[in-house]
């Protein structure tokens, strides 16, 4: 079996170093599945879901980010996000209420964005990537 090694990066820590057979990360044109001597590549990757297969286990480690690059050179991928969560602990009630403040609060924005806005969108995105892996998670454990 050929694995490659994967170092997932977030801008405070390293989250993740170690082999992998393949990794699906969330491109900014769709989902991107990366496996073993792949073509080098450098992607800017949309927030939502990565998820990393790890040799001779069944489930993958699945994570979730605010966006980022993911870099591919020789069998080494690297990926590079602002925000990297680990899914351990994600409250699927909490994370609801949450989307819904989110909406509430962009709705009675006006035409105009501030700073405020900015930043309620990009906790939108992130609730959104982080519900995209508490649904995978539970359709993983239904499944085992």
């Amino acid at each position: 079996m050929t694995t490659m090694q994967v170092d997932l990066v977030s801008s405070e820590e390293q989250i993740f170093s170690g082999e992998a057979e393949f990794l699906i990360a969330p491109g900014s044109e769709g989902e991107i599945g990366i496996y073993p001597r792949h073509i080098p590549l450098i992607s800017k990757l949309s927030p939502g879901v990565i998820r990393v297969k790890l040799p001779q286990k069944e489930m993958h480690l699945v994570y979730v980010i605010s966006g980022g690059y993911m870099e591919i050179q020789g069998n080494k991928v690297t990926v590079l996000a602002d925000v990297v969560e680990r899914t351990d602990d994600l409250d699927e009630a909490k994370l609801l209420e949450e989307k819904r403040i989110a909406e509430e609060r962009l709705k009675r924005s006006d035409v105009s964005m501030d700073v405020d806005d900015v930043k309620a969108y990009a906790a939108l995105e992130l609730i959104i990537a982080q519900l995209k892996a508490v649904d995978y998670l539970n359709k993983q454990s239904r499944r085992n």
